[in-house]
């Protein structure tokens, strides 16, 4: 790190954007957490299945680059959800290679009060932000999300 009297500022904590995305991340998942741990979920395993229940079975590939998870933290996820009996993998006809994930069938009700869970927690997180600010906040991170994952 340059000298700050070279014109280079030092990096600090409080002003670190990066280390204040991965403090939120942080804080969001241990709500999130104490939330689901009476329906003995994950973070992660509530993740996987919100995308599911809201976008419909899809290939590990997708759901891979839809949650931006790494293959191996989706896989071992993946692997316990199957063997919890959350979810289960059907070979895609015209792809012999790849399989579908499809969350395991839930009634109708239980996926509601899951999913209103999820609604509920995330109004108790931005509850300090009005609709026009989360708004703002979601086209900002989307927008560094893409240009990161942009070539």
């Amino acid at each position: 790190m340059k000298n700050t009297r070279q014109g280079v500022s030092k990096l600090s904590l409080d002003t670190s954007i990066p280390t204040a995305v991965v403090r939120l991340f942080r804080q969001l998942n241990r709500v999130h957490n104490k939330a689901l741990k009476p329906l003995g979920l994950s973070t992660v395993q509530a993740h996987i299945l919100s995308a599911l229940f809201t976008e419909g079975a899809m290939t590990s590939g997708n759901l891979q680059r839809r949650l931006a998870m790494g293959s191996s933290t989706l896989t071992g996820a993946l692997d316990r959800m199957e063997k919890l009996g959350l979810v289960s993998r059907r070979p895609v006809p015209a792809d012999r290679r790849a399989s579908q994930l499809v969350p395991v069938a839930w009634s109708n009700s239980r996926r509601e009060r899951f999913l209103a869970l999820l609604t509920d927690t995330e109004n108790t997180c931005l509850r300090g932000l009005t609709r026009r600010e989360r708004g703002e906040l979601l086209r900002l991170l989307s927008k560094l999300s893409a240009t990161i994952e942009s070539p």
